[in-house]
C-alpha cells in the first residue's frame, strides 16, 4: 500500500489523544516487556560525528537512497548525522530488504530520554536527520522522497497520541518544517509513502529532511519498573531523486530480507570442547535464505552459498548455484545443503563464515542486500539468543520474592562452567539496578529444573553495560561441573522486574521455565533469554598472566576495518602500545596509539588477541575480524 503527502494525516494525530489507559496491579506472573535495544559504544560515536563535521561542510549529489543493509547498528556516517536510531535486522517484521532503521524511546546511550514524558503526553524521542543535499533544482523536476514505515514490528506499538514525523530543511531560512506524519498503531506490513518536494525553500544546496518519533511511557504509577523502550517505528528504502512522479512506486531491487540462519539446530554458540560428541545431534543438514524481488516484474534470480573457515581459510560450495524465477513483489526462501568438515584437533575454536548471495541486474537500486553472511562461532559458552533483545523479561507481583527462572542447555559431555553472562535492560530511572538476585544450577527432571547443582554464595544485582553488545559477565563462587542436560538462571530477592533480555527472534520451545509458587511450570515467553553460560576451561574465561588484565573493551567485536579501544574503568589510552597476535601467537600488528582507534584493514579475517599496554599493566580481549 502506498500513501502520499497530505497535512490532513498530521492533523489526524493531534486530534488522536483521547482518554487515559487505566491499568490495575498486577498479580504474581511472568512479565514480557518492550525494552532496551543495543547500542553503539559513546566513544565510537565521537569519532563518526567528527567524520560527519568533515561531511557536512559539502553537500551529497541526488539520487540519495539507503535500505539499512549494513552489518552496524548505527546509521551511515556518509549519508546520515550522528543519530539515536538503531539500524538492525531484528525489529522489522516482513522487511522489504534485510535491514531497517528503528526509532524509540531510547537515546544514544540506550537510556531512555532523561526529558521523558506519561501517557497520553508525548516526548520528542529519536530522530534521523540526513546529511545536507543539493537540492538547487526547479520544481519541474519533480523531486520525490519516498520510504515504507511500519509501527510497532516486533517492539511495542505506539500509542494513538504517538506519532512519527517528517520534516524538511529549509537552509536559507534555518527552519524545519513538518510536512508528513502518522499516529500511533498497531502493527501491520510496510507501508510505502511519497512526498513532493516542492516549496522553493527546500529545493537549494543544503536541503535536509529527518525523521523523528514522539513516544510515551506508561502512566500509572504502579508501573514504574515497566518504563522502558516504547512506541516503534521502523523505516527502509529511502530514497530522494528527481525526474519522479506520485505513481512512482516500483523498488527495482532484489533483496535477501532475513538474516542467514544458523546451522545449528537452535544454538545460535556452542563449546567448540564438546562439539565433536554434540554434532550429529545439533547440525542442520540444509541452510534456508529468505530473500524478495521488490521490482514489479518476474526475475529470474541465480542463487549460491559458501562457506569459509576463517581461522584456516578454508572454503566450502557444499551445492552449485541454482536459479528460478520469481513474480514481481513476491518472496521465497531457497534451501543450501550445509556440510562443512572439521578438524577437532585443532586450536580451541572454530570461526565459520557462511554467506549466501543472489547475482542481481545492473539496473538494481541497491547492491549490499544481495549478499548475506552469518559468523559462526564456536568457541567456550552456550547461547540461543542473536545478541540483540527484542523485549524483555522476568517475574513480577505479589509472591514472586524469591521466585525462580532457568534456561535449559545440554553439554552432551562432562563440562565445567565458570560462570554466564547476562543482559540487562534500561529502565526509565535506572529502577531495576537496585533489584538482587543470586545465581543457580540445576540438573534436568524431564524437561524441567530438578535438583539443585549449585546455589552461588555471592548475591549480585541488575548492571547494565555501555558497550554493545551489552552483556555483562557473573562468575559463580565455585566452578560447576555439568553432564548433559542442565538449567541455569536465578532466585530474585525482590517483586520487580529484573528486565533480562528476551530475544523474539529465535523461540526455542521448552528450554525456559519459572517458579514462584513452589512447582516448575513452561514459560509462554515467545523467546530466550540473552544467558549465555561460559566454561572455565574457555579462553574468556581463563586467568592470562598476573600483570594482564582480561578486559580490554573492543567495538565493534566482530569488527571488519576499524576498532575502538577502551579501558573498563575509563580514561585515556592515547600514548599507550598494543600488539594484536593470530590465533598461532604471532604477532601481526604492533602501534603506538595517537586516540581509541584502531585501523585492522591490513589483517585478514580471523581470530585474533589484543593486548593494550597502559603504563604498567597491560589488557587483552579477543577479536573476530569478519568482512
Amino acid at each position: 500500500m502506498t500513501e502520499h503527502w497530505d497535512m490532513r494525516n498530521v492533523l489526524r494525530m493531534t486530534a488522536a489523544i483521547a482518554g487515559l489507559i487505566c491499568l490495575c496491579p498486577l498479580p504474581a506472573q511472568e512479565i514480557i516487556t518492550p525494552l532496551y535495544r543495543p547500542l553503539a559504544d559513546p566513544s565510537l560515536r565521537k569519532s563518526v560525528s567528527s567524520a560527519q563535521a568533515v561531511l557536512a561542510e559539502d553537500t551529497l549529489d541526488l539520487p540519495f537512497v539507503e535500505d539499512f543493509s549494513t552489518d552496524q547498528t548505527t546509521p551511515d556516517p556518509t549519508r546520515w548525522a550522528p543519530s539515536d536510531a538503531l539500524v538492525n535486522r531484528s525489529y522489522g517484521v516482513n522487511p522489504w530488504s534485510v535491514g531497517v532503521a528503528t526509532l524509540d524511546a531510547l537515546n544514544s546511550e540506550g537510556s531512555v530520554y532523561a526529558h521523558a514524558t506519561l501517557s497520553p503526553i508525548p516526548f520528542e524521542a529519536d530522530s534521523l536527520s540526513s546529511l545536507p543535499i543539493d537540492l538547487n533544482l526547479p520544481a519541474s523536476d519533480s523531486v520525490y522522497l519516498s520510504f515504507l514505515y511500519q509501527p510497532q514490528g516486533r517492539g511495542e506499538r505506539p500509542d494513538a497520541w504517538d506519532s512519527l514525523l517528517l520534516d524538511f530543511y529549509d537552509p536559507s531560512q534555518k527552519l524545519w518544517t513538518c510536512v508528513w506524519g502518522a499516529p500511533g498503531d498497531t502493527l501491520r506490513d510496510f507501508r510505502q509513502v511519497l512526498v513532493p518536494v516542492t516549496d522553493p525553500g527546500h529545493l537549494q544546496r543544503g536541503f535536509r529532511f529527518r525523521f523523528r518519533n514522539l513516544a510515551s511511557l506508561p502512566k500509572n504509577s504502579d508501573y514504574a519498573d515497566l518504563r522502558s523502550n516504547v512506541d516503534h517505528w521502523n523505516l527502509d528504502y529511502i530514497r530522494l531523486d528527481k525526474n519522479r512522479h506520485r505513481a512512482d512506486t516500483i523498488i527495482r531491487d532484489l533483496a535477501f530480507s532475513a538474516p542467514l540462519p544458523t546451522f545449528l539446530t537452535h544454538y545460535t554458540a556452542f563449546p567448540w570442547s564438546t562439539y565433536e560428541a554434540a554434532r550429529s545431534k545439533l547440525e542442520e543438514s540444509i541452510v534456508t535464505a529468505t530473500y524478495r524481488n521488490n521490482d514489479a516484474i518476474t526475475r529470474n534470480v541465480t542463487r549460491s552459498f559458501l562457506v569459509r573457515n576463517l581461522l584456516t581459510g578454508d572454503v566450502e560450495t557444499p551445492s552449485d548455484p541454482t536459479a528460478m524465477d520469481l513474480e514481481g513483489h513476491a518472496a521465497t526462501t531457497v534451501e543450501f545443503a550445509y556440510l562443512f568438515p572439521l578438524d577437532y584437533g585443532v586450536g580451541d575454536s572454530v570461526v565459520l563464515q557462511l554467506e549466501a548471495a543472489l547475482r542481481s541486474d545492473d539496473f538494481d537500486l541497491i547492491k549490499g542486500n544481495d549478499t548475506i553472511r552469518r559468523t559462526q562461532v564456536l568457541s567456550d559458552h552456550f547461547a540461543y539468543d542473536d545478541g540483540i533483545p527484542e523485549a524483555g523479561y522476568g517475574l513480577r507481583g505479589d509472591g514472586t520474592s524469591n521466585g525462580y527462572v532457568a534456561q535449559e542447555f545440554n553439554s552432551y559431555d562432562p563440562l565445567t562452567l565458570a560462570g554466564v553472562d547476562l543482559y540487562f535492560n534500561q529502565v526509565y530511572d535506572s529502577l531495576n539496578l537496585d533489584y538482587f538476585f543470586k545465581l543457580l544450577v540445576w540438573n534436568d527432571d524431564e524437561g524441567l529444573p530438578g535438583t539443585v547443582l549449585h546455589d552461588d554464595e555471592n548475591d549480585c544485582s541488575v548492571q547494565y553495560s555501555s558497550t554493545y553488545p551489552g552483556f555483562k559477565r557473573f562468575l559463580f563462587s565455585s566452578p560447576v561441573e555439568v553432564n548433559g542436560v542442565f538449567h541455569v538462571g536465578w532466585m530474585q530477592y525482590n517483586k520487580f522486574l529484573l528486565n533480562v533480555g528476551l530475544d523474539k527472534n529465535n523461540p526455542v520451545p521448552g528450554v525456559l521455565s519459572y517458579n514462584f509458587q513452589g512447582e516448575w511450570v513452561p514459560s509462554a515467553a515467545p523467546g530466550v533469554l540473552l544467558l549465555r553460560p561460559f566454561l572455565a576451561t574457555g579462553t574468556s574465561a581463563a586467568p592470562g598472566p598476573p600483570a594482564v588484565e582480561a578486559n580490554l573493551r573492543v567495538y565493534p567485536n566482530p569488527a571488519g576495518y576499524q576498532v575502538r579501544l577502551g579501558l573498563p574503568e575509563g580514561g585515556p589510552i592515547s600514548g599507550s602500545r598494543v600488539e594484536v597476535f593470530d590465533i598461532q601467537g604471532r604477532r601481526v600488528l604492533f602501534r603506538e596509539l595517537l586516540d581509541d582507534g584502531l585501523d585492522i584493514s591490513g589483517l585478514p579475517e580471523g581470530v585474533y588477541v589484543l593486548r593494550l599496554h597502559v603504563n604498567e599493566r597491560t589488557y587483552r580481549q579477543k577479536l573476530l575480524i569478519s568482512r
